[in-house]
């Protein structure tokens, strides 16, 4: 996949950005993108300033990319966007609450983010879910031909070095795995879950997947990994992760009540289908990874400009 460099394969920023109301045309040179990390970016192309949007994110990879989708699609419209990584999913829950955070737009509804949704659901607006399923389970590589269901898990714990490889402590899966799936098939005493962070467990992936060793890791879905490794969930009879969640953009109150407020209603239309969803994780991870999402995505979008054009007019 390109990045943003390869002008030929670029979208047409002109275009795009191109005559906000009626008429005036944009000048080539403000079309240059920015640096990661620089909000409004594209501002100047648009015909007026219409304040700012916070947007947190957590470093998952759908949230990372989605963020970065809508921060160069608002900055296109006049918006200004800051976006603001944390590392806990309670810390964006509750900024949304507070209004400190405009939107959050990876929350997992109904069940892996009940407990955030419990306590600060009230404080908050539900735009609805952009994508579903979104699901939870425990991989292995498809060479792992030991294993092919959580009742398994007791009997070859030799085998994963008794280590779940999940991921950041505060996930609702991690939460999940330790008070549902480990008890469920009972795995209590023979396994643990070592939980750092996202990173910490697709590098250990990487590493195993690499020299065709075990390794038991905590995933989900919609991930990239799917489509860089031959890898699999393991069977879950007793339905300990529960059901598919869908994925829901949540906003302040003093964010939906503002008025005139358009980029309200282009996320009400936001809608991803998981192949859609996966190609564009794919080309930010084909570009480098995070720190070269930006040329990624904008490339994403010149090539799906029709369904841009179904969340806002371009």
């Amino acid at each position: 996949m390109s990045t943003g460099g390869d002008r030929a394969h670029v979208w047409d920023r002109r275009r795009f950005l191109g005559v906000i109301g009626a008429g005036a045309l944009v000048p080539a040179s403000l079309t240059a993108c920015g640096t990661d990390g620089e909000p409004g970016r594209a501002k100047a192309a648009a015909q007026k300033d219409r304040g700012t949007i916070t947007i947190g994110y957590v470093a998952w990879d759908e949230d990372i990319a989605v963020t970065e989708l809508w921060k160069q699609l608002l900055e296109s419209k006049g918006y200004q966007v800051d976006a603001v990584q944390k590392d806990a999913v309670p810390d964006l829950f509750r900024g949304v609450a507070e209004d400190r955070f405009d939107v959050f737009m990876d929350a997992w509804l109904p069940s892996v983010h009940t407990e955030q949704w419990a306590q600060y659901g009230g404080s908050m607006v539900d735009l609805g879910p952009w994508y579903e399923p979104g699901d939870l389970g425990l991989a292995v590589p498809d060479y792992v031909d030991e294993v092919e269901s959580l009742v398994d898990l007791p009997e070859h714990a030799d085998l994963f070095d008794g280590t779940i490889v999940g991921i950041e402590p505060t996930a609702g899966e991690t939460r999940t795995i330790d008070k549902s799936v480990i008890p469920e098939y009972g795995l209590t005493g023979r396994y643990r879950q070592k939980a750092k962070d996202t990173g910490t467990m697709l590098q250990a992936l990487d590493t195993a997947y690499a020299a065709k060793r075990p390794v038991l890791v905590s995933m989900w879905r919609p991930h990239w990994a799917f489509s860089k490794y031959d890898i699999r969930y393991l069977d879950d009879p007793a339905d300990a992760f529960g059901d598919p969640d869908k994925l829901h953009t949540v906003v302040s109150r003093k964010f939906h009540g503002r008025r005139d407020n358009e980029a309200l209603e282009w996320m009400r239309n936001f809608r991803v289908t998981p192949d859609q969803l996966q190609g564009l994780e794919a080309a930010i991870q084909d570009a480098g990874g995070a720190d070269h999402k930006t040329g990624a995505v904008e490339t994403w979008i010149g090539d799906n400009e029709p369904l841009v054009k179904q969340w806002l007019p371009i």
